[in-house]
C-alpha cells in the first residue's frame, strides 16, 4: 500500500514535460493485412486518388459494395483495372466507409503488396479510433473509473506505437495483436463516455513515453516488460501482487493435449516435428513464475518460450504462460492462470478495483508504479524521451 501511495502522490503532481515529435492526433490502423480481396463500400460522396502522387482517379454520390483486388499493373476495382500501387479513399464529411462489412471512420487507404496481396490502412483520429477499441477489449458494464483507467493505457500504448511506428506503412493493427479495433460499428455508448472523460490523458515515466501494455487476467501477479521486448522501465517491472482479478472466468483454467495433438501441432508450425513425443516440461521460469521456456522431448530436444509455446497451441488453448504441465500416459495436462502475457495493467483486476471505489488515476498508479498523468497537447511542444526495446 505505501507504493499506491507514493504512486499517487506522483499522480496527482500534474503533468510532465514531454516531447515534441509526431502529432499524435490520427493513427494509422492495418485493418487487413495480407488479404487476396476486401469488400468496399461508402455511404455517402466519396472521391479516390493515388495514394502515391495524391492525383485524382475518381469521386461518386455513393460506392455500392465493390471487390478490390491486386491485378496486373495496378489494381482491380470491380471491372477496372487502376494503374496504381494504392488508392486512397476518402469519404465526404456525413460519409461513411464500410470494409468487409465492418463500418470506419475516417479515410482508407489500399495497397497492392509486393506478394500480389492487400494491405488496408484505415487513418483516423486518434478519439476515433480509442471509441473502436475499448468497446472490443473491455465489457462497456464495467465501473466507469476501470473503463477510464483502460482508455488511459490504450492511448498511450496507441500514442507509443505512433512515435516508434513512424517510418513503417502503419501505426497498429485491427487485431488483439495490437489492440482489438472494431471501428465505428464496434462503438458503445458507455466506453464512448470513457474516451470522452479522459479525453488527452496519457502516462509518462518522467519525460519519457513507453508502452502501457495490459491485458485480460495476470492471474495473481504481473510479468516484466521483458517479456515483450527489451523494456526495462520502472512501471513494466512486474511482479505486482493482484489478487484482484480472481473473478475473471480465466482466472483458471486447464487444457489437454494428447501426444497426437502436440505432433499435429508441430508438423503445422515453423518449428516441424520432433518425432514421437516422449515428454514436455517447463524448463526455466521468469521471477512471477511464468514459463520461459518450455521443452518438447521427441528424437529431437526442442525448446519453446513461452510465448512461441502458446502460438504453436493457439493463443486462445493456451491462455498463459502462467502454467504447469501434467504428464499423463497418453497426453499432457497443462493448468495455467490468466489471460494474455501479464505485462502490465490487469484488465479484471481494474475492474475488481473500481467497484471497490478506486480511481482511474489510482488503478494506473498501483499497475504501472512512478507513471505520472501527462496531457496529450504536450507532445507536440516539448522534447520526448522514447523508451526503445522492441521484441
Amino acid at each position: 500500500m505505501r507504493r499506491v501511495v507514493a504512486c499517487l502522490l506522483a499522480l496527482a503532481a500534474g503533468p510532465v514535460s514531454v516531447a515534441a515529435q509526431p502529432n499524435p492526433e490520427s493513427i494509422r490502423v492495418a485493418v487487413v493485412r495480407d488479404g487476396p480481396e476486401v469488400l468496399v463500400e461508402v455511404h455517402g460522396r466519396w472521391t479516390m486518388s493515388d495514394a502515391q502522387s495524391g492525383q485524382p482517379l475518381q469521386e461518386g454520390r455513393r460506392l455500392r459494395q465493390t471487390a478490390v483486388r491486386a491485378g496486373d499493373g495496378g489494381l482491380r476495382f470491380g471491372d477496372e483495372v487502376l494503374p496504381v500501387a494504392g488508392v486512397r479513399l476518402e469519404p465526404g464529411r456525413e460519409a461513411s466507409i464500410d470494409v468487409n462489412g465492418s463500418r470506419l471512420r475516417g479515410r482508407l487507404e489500399i495497397v497492392r503488396q509486393d506478394d500480389g496481396r492487400l494491405l488496408v490502412i484505415n487513418h483516423v483520429a486518434l478519439e476515433d479510433y480509442l471509441r473502436g477499441v475499448l468497446s472490443k477489449e473491455a465489457p462497456d458494464y464495467w465501473p466507469e473509473e476501470a473503463l477510464k483507467a483502460i482508455a488511459v493505457a490504450a492511448r498511450t500504448y496507441a500514442v507509443y506505437q505512433r512515435f516508434t511506428k513512424e517510418q513503417q506503412a502503419y501505426d497498429v493493427s485491427g487485431d488483439v495483436m495490437s489492440q482489438d479495433y472494431g471501428g465505428h460499428a464496434a462503438e458503445k455508448d458507455a466506453t464512448d463516455r470513457a474516451v470522452a472523460a479522459t479525453a488527452g490523458w496519457i502516462v509518462l515515466e518522467g519525460s519519457r513515453l513507453f508502452p502501457t501494455f495490459y491485458h485480460s487476467t495476470c492471474g495473481g501477479r504481473t510479468e516484466h516488460g521483458l517479456a515483450m521486448g527489451t523494456f526495462e522501465v520502472r512501471p513494466l517491472r512486474g511482479n505486482i501482487e493482484c489478487t484482484f482479478c480472481q473473478a475473471s472466468p480465466f482466472f483458471s483454467w486447464q487444457r489437454r493435449l494428447t501426444r497426437a495433438d502436440v505432433n499435429w501441432a508441430l508438423r503445422q508450425s515453423r518449428f516441424g516435428p520432433v518425432g514421437p513425443v516422449r515428454g514436455m516440461r517447463v524448463v526455466k521460469r521468469t521471477p512471477s513464475g511464468r514459463a520461459e521456456q518450455i521443452a518438447i522431448i521427441g528424437d529431437r530436444t526442442l525448446t519453446l518460450s513461452g510465448y512461441e509455446f502458446r502460438s504453436v497451441f493457439g493463443f486462445e488453448t493456451i491462455r498463459s504462460p502462467l502454467l504447469t504441465i501434467v504428464p499423463l500416459a497418453d497426453a499432457f495436462v497443462v493448468q495455467g492462470h490468466g489471460w494474455g502475457h501479464g505485462v502490465g495493467l490487469c484488465q479484471w483486476g481494474a475492474a475488481e478495483l473500481a467497484r471497490r471505489g478506486w480511481t482511474a488515476a489510482q488503478i494506473l498508479a498501483y499497475y504501472y508504479p512512478g507513471a505520472t498523468l501527462a496531457d496529450i497537447a504536450r507532445l507536440t511542444t516539448e522534447p520526448i524521451d522514447v523508451a526503445r526495446g522492441g521484441p
